[in-house]
Formats: structure tokens, C-alpha cells, sequence
């Protein structure tokens, strides 16, 4: 299958905005190649994350800092395509196996919370103990697990998340949240997306890691038509939509249940914290990475 390659290039410091728009205008699956992110790939093979990092991956992440992403042959996407625009840019025709290339060189089994360790299918890895392994097949459009707005969500989920809970995840992508969530105990899951492509891929990944009877996927915008009420709400998606949920997700909590939220840029923080309290929560923790935050939140007294 052929794809047009999309190629920006942001400056160092516009490259979180960049990703914000793209995710809005929905093009989630792209590739970062971020020079600050050297360090950290360096830093994981000396803590035997890996053993060896190939010397074109580390001429990969040198340079001016880019984010790529892919439309199949056919289709179109007029918004990114605008985003763009905006910016210095290049395309490029590929097929499908230098994309998917792509991933399985970059994409290495990597611990995101003090239990989980993300692994891709074609990986292997032992789980040392006290660590569980989430098996992911990412497929074209959908993340891993190890940007920070995900790795945020889960280790506010593993936190606050007890044994026997049901789950709403809203905006499930690949499905790592709900597998998580699986994986911790919960009892029920249902997560929703928009898109029907993270409604297969995270049916696929929850089949992967046997929580297939736990979880239950489908397609839809927000909470919207949805009669479900749950002791733990996770929503990893942007700040805008967090607060277009906000407005409405009291009413699918249980009292005492949860409210966790993220996809948003540190810079958002107080005006999502807001429209979280004005929903009725109260926040009791907020995390943050790499210019990101997580907000855990509860019903007020």
C-alpha cells in the first residue's frame, strides 16, 4: 500500500504545539524525532532498557526537530495538510513497509510506570518481577504508550484504581489505558473512540493481552448517547475536549469514583483545572513530563 510521507519542521520550542494541532485536526499516529530526545534513549540503554541503539537511529534524532505523519493513497487530509502549511514541510511517496519499518526500529520495549512496561508484538522481553507487560501492535495510526500523555494517565490510573472498579476510557486509541486497567483488576471496561480504526486496534491489543472479556470497545464522540456510569474515568485527549467532557462527565461517575484527564499542555493546566472544578471536582493530584500534565480529580463534598 502507498502513503504520502509528511515531513515538519517545527522550531525546538513550537514542536508541543505543533503535536496539539495535528492531534486535534486527528492525526495522532506521527512520528517525533526530537534531539532532546537523545538523551533519554542513551540513558535507557545504560539502564539495560536495550542493550544497543543503532548508530542511524542516534543520526535520526540530531538535527532540527520534526514530526511526520502518513495519508494513504487515495485519501485525503485537508486539515493537517493546512497545519502544514503553516510550517517548512516536505512529502515524500513510501509504501507500507518503510513506514512500518520505521516503527520496529524505533519502538523498544519500554517501562512507563512503576509496574507496566510497554512491549511491541515483534519484541522480545522478560518481565522482572513486579512488572506486567502490555503487548501492543500500534498498527499505522495509533501511539505506544510512551508519550507522556499516556504514561501520565496510567500512573494516575495505577494509583487511585482498586480491584473490582469499572473503567470509562474515553478516547481509547490503541487500547493501553483499558489493558492497564485490565490488568490492575477492574471488572468492566468500556472505552470509546471516534474513530473506527482505535476501535479495531483496541480490540486487537486487548485480545493480545487476554482482557478481552474485561473490556468492551465502541465507536462514538465522546460520552455522548452513552448510559454508563463507572468508578474511574479516564480521558487522554486534548485540552479542549477535556473541557467539552468535563461539563458532562459527572454523570458518569459513581460517588467516590475518579476523574483523570490528560493530553494537556502545562500551559492549559489552569484553564482545564478550572473548567474540572467548575464541573463539580475537586483535583487531587496533578502530574507532569516533558511539558504535559495528568489531573486526577474527584467529586466534590
Amino acid at each position: 500500500m502507498k502513503y504520502t510521507e509528511v515531513k515538519i519542521y517545527p522550531a525546538a520550542d513550537k514542536l508541543d504545539e505543533l503535536i496539539a494541532k495535528l492531534s486535534m485536526a486527528g492525526m495522532d499516529g506521527v512520528i517525533i524525532s526530537d534531539p532532546e530526545e537523545l538523551e533519554g534513549i542513551m540513558a535507557a540503554r545504560d539502564a539495560h532498557v536495550w542493550d544497543y541503539v543503532d548508530p542511524e537511529t542516534v543520526e535520526d534524532f540530531t538535527g532540527r526537530p520534526s514530526v511526520t505523519f502518513y495519508i494513504q493513497d487515495g485519501e485525503t487530509a485537508p486539515e493537517a495538510m493546512e497545519i502544514a502549511k503553516e510550517w517548512d514541510y516536505s512529502t515524500a511517496h513510501v509504501d507500507d513497509e518503510d513506514w512500518l519499518h520505521k516503527w520496529e526500529e524505533y519502538f523498544m520495549p519500554t517501562k512507563i510506570t512503576d509496574k507496566f512496561v510497554v512491549k511491541p508484538t515483534w519484541r522480545e522481553y522478560t518481565a522482572k518481577p513486579g512488572e506486567q507487560i502490555i503487548e501492543i501492535d500500534p498498527g499505522m495510526a495509533f501511539g505506544t504508550g510512551t508519550h507522556a500523555t499516556t504514561f501520565l494517565t496510567l500512573r494516575l490510573i495505577e494509583k487511585y484504581l482498586k480491584p473490582g472498579d469499572t473503567v470509562l476510557d474515553v478516547g481509547s486509541g490503541s487500547g493501553i489505558l483499558s489493558i492497564g486497567a485490565a490488568k490492575l483488576g477492574a471488572s468492566d471496561i468500556l472505552a470509546i473512540d471516534l474513530f473506527t480504526d482505535a476501535v479495531e486496534s483496541t480490540e486487537k491489543n486487548c485480545i493480545l493481552n487476554k482482557c478481552s472479556e474485561v473490556v468492551r470497545a465502541q465507536q462514538g464522540d465522546l460520552t455522548k448517547g452513552v448510559d454508563y456510569k463507572a468508578d474511574m474515568v479516564a480521558a487522554n485527549l486534548m485540552a479542549d475536549l477535556v473541557i467539552m467532557l468535563s461539563a458532562d462527565v459527572a454523570k458518569h461517575i459513581k460517588q467516590g469514583g475518579i476523574y483523570i484527564s490528560s493530553g494537556i499542555l502545562d500551559e492549559k493546566e489552569e484553564k482545564v483545572s478550572e473548567a474540572i472544578r467548575n464541573a463539580g471536582f475537586e483535583i487531587i493530584e496533578v502530574l507532569h513530563a516533558d511539558g504535559w500534565c495528568a489531573i486526577a480529580a474527584k467529586p466534590a463534598a
